[in-house]
């Protein structure tokens, strides 16, 4: 294999896990649009993401999580492979971990009892939660961190980008935190995990950059 194919080969590899990355958060919001359909009397503002994987048309979202979790495992190897220093390499475990939990996440809601209807009920399901949202927000740090003096002229304003998806994180984190048992939980649920999707789906689009560029 000459030098080209060796090159050619890398970046096919990149562009599939660039598309993981890109496809996951886009997928998993509109398979939220359908199943809220699906749904007469669910609250956008009031209903965790997770209650709809619970009830008769529960094994879709659990199947939801599971794609998302196994697209974001792809995303981080290839985050890790472009990403310097060891500190890169632990973001691509810290990633994985959070794939796998979001697929234990769907997991553990298929094995829930049939009567359970809020999602916080299921106690292995928060845990599971809780450390995949520790993980991702972990890693956005840890990402801005690998990236310290890093070619600016690759990775432009990604690590800002980072940072800054980092600090939101933790910021709309406390306030669904206070939130918890309001009537507004899911509104402020959606706040938080909307700042990871975001990047989640920017990383995603800078390795399909990076890809292109190699």
């Amino acid at each position: 294999m000459d030098s080209d194919d060796v090159i050619i080969k890398k970046q096919s590899r990149l562009k599939f896990y660039a598309y993981c990355g890109i496809i996951a958060p886009i997928l998993f919001c509109l398979m939220i649009m359908v199943e809220s359909l699906l749904r007469p009397g669910y609250s956008q503002i009031f209903n965790d993401v997770s209650d709809l994987g619970l009830g008769p048309y529960g094994i879709i979202q659990n199947i939801s999580f599971m794609v998302f979790g196994l697209l974001s495992i792809g995303f981080a190897i290839g985050l890790g492979a472009n990403l310097p220093n060891r500190t890169g390499k632990v973001v691509k475990w810290l990633v994985i971990a959070f794939g796998l939990c979001i697929v234990l996440a769907g997991v553990t809601l298929l094995s829930a009892p049939a009567d359970v209807i809020y999602a916080k009920d299921v106690i292995s399901h928060g845990l599971v939660s809780a450390i995949a949202f520790l993980l991702i927000i972990i890693a956005q740090f840890l990402t801005w961190k690998a990236l310290r003096g890093s070619n600016n002229i690759k990775w432009g304003h990604y690590r800002t980008f980072s940072l800054i998806c980092g600090l939101l994180s933790i910021f709309t984190l406390l306030i669904l935190s206070y939130t918890q048992f309001s009537q507004y939980h899911g509104a402020t649920e959606r706040l938080f995990i909307a700042v990871w999707l975001i990047w989640i789906e920017g990383t995603g689009l800078k390795l399909y950059s990076l890809s292109m560029n190699n």
